[in-house]
């Protein structure tokens, strides 16, 4: 016969909901113009995004390149 124990199933984490006027680039609420990722819609600061583009950076959500 099979006694073995089964482990209790993995408890997830609450899904994270994001402000939409956070750039998660630097952290903080979205200061003048925004751009919006084209993939998955999230929103940064267009200083932030330019930023991004110019060193190939990875939008944080979906992983593409910022490309403005």
């Amino acid at each position: 016969m099979n006694n073995k124990k089964v482990p209790p199933p993995p408890v997830l984490p609450p899904s994270i909901k994001i402000n939409e006027n956070f750039c998660l680039l630097h952290k903080g609420e979205i200061r003048g113009k925004i751009y919006t990722c084209p993939s998955c819609k999230i929103n940064y600061c267009m200083e932030c995004a330019e930023k991004a583009s110019q060193e190939a950076k990875l939008c944080i959500k979906c992983k593409k390149l910022i490309l403005v």
